[in-house]
């Protein structure tokens, strides 16, 4: 009977306790998970409203403004800054050459609501218009923001095709301020320029991954330009003329960048409209603008109906005059007059009908997607019937210098003969 006293007041003393402890310790346990439930939720709800999505494209900007323009580059920059939205669901990267200065590169970062400026690299002093650096750029580019699609903007001074042993650009008016019209590649001294097959070379992308090249310069959508490029994009966005050194609207065109699929050709075309209607309503009696939107997966074929019309008549067309067919009004640009209107030299060399009907049918439609010209265009007209949007250069003899380089240019074997 003393041995089951025992284990009686052992059970009451030690273990009823134990079990009550234990209850009480579990009690706390569901009390603690109940927090922790909550407490996570909180968390990946909070997570999910403050990390930004993934980016499905990298907008690199290159700017060679160790010019006049740099200016109108600073302004641009500011303009893209206080568009920049977090719904875009992109990334962007400028590269900025400015006079007496350090390249830099950078981007837009959020601060609360606010979007800042943030410099990623610092560079030694460059030659922005050496392929070679603009090749260099563009990788770290890609690698500090590799994206699945990619859009391109070049600014600066440019003369087309020509190149610059050709061009006589040392001559050229670096323009006293305020500088009207810009171009592609140019510094301070006027001596150093790309050119254009070099840049197409340097470019490391190709049209499965580069949307789009925007060129916010002048004469780019020559012919013999866009045939260069014809691997290098899906679009092109240029202007076959003289373009307006403030540049594009880029408070305006932001905005259209991101399209992707069918969708990306209807934003390309907006932005190419914000610009026309930029310019087009501009509050001054000289203002200018033409711009055009080039579907590039054309060009092999179009290059084929070209051929097809131009070939054998290198020693017809070399004797023309440099007034027989329609060329691009001048603004600034010493040597305007060699940039004629692809279609209407297309038109002057088969007349009216037959080849040129099928010629102008599939330029119209499937290469250039959009094209316009302000009205007027600096105290001109350029009529509609007239502007194809597209130019080119006639290899006449009267330009012995020119004509001599356009040879060796890819485009040029629409003749169906290239100088050794």
């Amino acid at each position: 009977m003393k041995e089951r006293l025992d284990e009686m007041e052992i059970y009451r003393r030690f273990l009823l306790p134990c079990t009550s402890l234990c209850d009480y310790y579990k009690e706390v346990m569901r009390v603690i998970q109940y927090i922790g439930v909550l407490l996570f939720f909180f968390l990946v709800s909070c997570e999910k409203n403050d990390v930004e999505p993934q980016k499905t494209r990298t907008l690199m900007v290159y700017l060679a403004g160790d010019n006049n323009l740099s200016g109108h580059m600073q302004k641009n920059i500011s303009s893209m800054m206080s568009a920049w939205k977090k719904s875009y669901n992109a990334n962007i990267v400028i590269y900025f050459d400015a006079p007496n200065a350090a390249p830099e590169l950078y981007t837009f970062r959020f601060k609360g609501k606010e979007v800042e400026k943030q410099v990623l690299k610092t560079y030694e002093e460059m030659d922005s218009a050496d392929p070679e650096v603009l090749k260099k750029i563009l990788n770290e580019m890609q690698d500090l923001y590799p994206s699945d699609s990619y859009g391109l903007i070049l600014g600066s001074h440019a003369s087309g095709w020509i190149p610059s042993g050709a061009s006589g650009r040392s001559n050229r008016m670096l323009h006293a301020e305020p500088v009207l019209t810009r171009s592609f590649g140019t510094d301070y001294t006027g001596s150093n320029e790309m050119d254009t097959r070099d840049m197409a070379k340097a470019i490391p992308f190709n049209k499965e991954n580069l949307e789009f090249i925007l060129f916010d310069a002048c004469l780019m959508s020559s012919i013999e330009v866009l045939y260069d490029l014809r691997e290098k994009a899906k679009y092109v966005i240029a202007s076959p003329a003289e373009l307006p050194a403030p540049g594009f609207p880029y408070a305006r065109v932001m905005p259209y960048f991101w399209g992707k699929g069918k969708d990306l050709e209807k934003d390309l075309v907006k932005v190419c409209d914000e610009f026309w209607d930029y310019y087009n309503t501009y509050n001054a009696t000289n203002r200018f603008g033409t711009i055009a939107l080039i579907k590039m997966e054309g060009m092999e074929h179009l290059f084929d109906l070209t051929r097809e019309i131009l070939k054998g008549k290198k020693e017809v067309v070399e004797n023309w005059r440099e007034d027989d067919v329609w060329c691009y009004p001048k603004v600034e640009y010493k040597k305007h007059y060699m940039f004629f209107d692809l279609g209407e030299y297309i038109k002057h060399v088969t007349g009216e009908k037959g080849l040129y009907e099928e010629y102008r049918d599939f330029l119209d439609n499937e290469v250039v997607i959009y094209k316009k010209a302000t009205n007027p265009f600096y105290y001109t007209e350029i009529p509609d019937k007239t502007f194809s949007g597209i130019a080119t250069y006639i290899p006449l003899n009267i330009w012995t210098t020119e004509t001599y380089a356009y040879w060796n240019f890819p485009w040029a074997g629409v003749y169906g003969t290239v100088m050794e």
